[in-house]
């Protein structure tokens, strides 16, 4: 029963690791603000 139980939440805590890990690419590589420039560049001319 024991083994069981330690297979459980080690399963849950490597699915929750791989949760935050895929969270934390997403918000560093898809939030880059950087390549806001290459896909809309700032006008050079104002009007």
């Amino acid at each position: 029963m024991m083994g069981l139980f330690l297979t459980t939440v080690t399963g849950f805590l490597g699915l929750l690791v791989v949760s935050v890990a895929m969270f934390i690419h997403y918000l560093r590589k898809g939030l880059d603000s950087s390549s806001s420039v290459k896909v809309d560049p700032k006008p050079t001319e104002k009007f």
